[in-house]
């Protein structure tokens, strides 16, 4: 049996995976693959992050994917369960879709996008920064009232006040 036989580890990298100071820990291991996605890449703007792309780029050990749209649709919808009026961007929701569809460990530094892979029970990977310790839920409550609300709205039905997101106890809602 050769040592090449074993399956490799793969890893979606979100903007944040890319500014951590101990990204070239995440490329020691040589079974190791990592995936992104075009839209990720336009989020690296500072020297460090483009740098570390350009090294994963070199090694041949990145690859550029695309969600399915069935997935994404899905994922968005299983969002607004947990998380009504998310603070997740359409990439962060993208690249949570990709590491789903290969079945990988996220990348992220990202606390918000780490709560979600929790509540899908994808395995997280940090390389610096904090690394999210319990589940969190959203609900939708009404600044003025009080009261809380079920549907994705903006202003309060009963009374017309504005809806903020307020953290919950998991299984709460």
């Amino acid at each position: 049996m050769s040592g090449n036989s074993l399956k490799p580890e793969i890893f979606v990298l979100d903007s944040t995976a890319f500014i951590g100071l101990d990204f070239p820990q995440l490329q020691s291991n040589p079974n190791s693959l990592f995936y992104t996605t075009v839209n990720v890449v336009s989020e690296l703007k500072n020297f460090r992050s483009r740098m570390n792309l350009d090294i994963l780029k070199h090694s041949g050990r990145l690859q550029f994917g695309t969600p399915e749209i069935t997935l994404l649709k899905e994922l968005k919808g299983r969002i607004q369960v947990f998380d009504p009026q998310t603070t997740l961007s359409p990439i962060d929701i993208e690249v949570l879709a990709l590491t789903v569809q290969l079945k990988g460990t996220l990348v992220s530094n990202d606390l918000s996008l780490q709560n979600a892979a929790l509540h899908f029970k994808i395995p997280i990977k940090i390389i610096s920064g904090k690394k999210i310790t319990y589940l969190r839920e959203w609900q939708l409550k009404c600044s003025s009232c009080g009261e809380i609300i079920k549907d994705l709205l903006r202003i309060c039905p009963n009374c017309g006040g504005f809806l903020k997101r307020v953290p919950i106890e998991p299984g709460k809602s």
